[in-house]
């Protein structure tokens, strides 16, 4: 796990403080991004996801998010948990599900690589936005509406 303050990591703009996040499996595996360099927290692991533009839903972003970041079109299907980040903004996890045919597309603008991992593989990784850990704890804790616990 992360143990570095994240104070620093993500200078998030103020009017941004809603923000969506996608939970996307296939089979037992979530499909995780690396940031790009040139994003805040370049760089770092975090699951799909990004700001709730002034009149969308929080579905609304989630589909434009998808469609942004890896060129897939999701279907939502329901609010799985909420949090609140250490900068400030205020996260929808949302269960969406996305055709087993398509494979996810990097924007090379907002995503550097593209993964598909078990949630016990990315307990060993130290690089990770530190949002992911604390959704990954509230899902082992069974504090998620995912209907099921990871695999260990």
């Amino acid at each position: 796990m992360n143990n570095k303050p994240d104070m620093n990591i993500v200078q998030q703009d103020p009017s941004r403080k809603r923000g969506v996040v996608g939970v996307i499996f296939r089979g037992d595996r979530l499909l995780v991004i690396r940031r790009s360099m040139t994003v805040a927290a370049p760089g770092l692991l975090c699951l799909p996801g990004g700001g709730i533009e002034e009149g969308e839903t929080e579905t609304e972003a989630l589909v434009r998010e998808m469609n942004e970041e890896l060129a897939i079109d999701v279907r939502p299907v329901r609010l799985c948990w909420r949090s609140d980040t250490s900068w400030g903004t205020k996260l929808a996890w949302w269960l969406a599900e996305l055709d087993p045919t398509i494979t996810p597309i990097a924007n090379p603008e907002e995503v550097a690589e593209v993964h598909w991992l078990r949630p016990n593989e990315l307990h060993d990784k130290d690089d990770m936005l530190p949002s992911l850990p604390s959704f990954l704890a509230a899902w082992e804790r069974g504090e998620t509406n995912l209907d099921t616990k990871p695999s260990s």
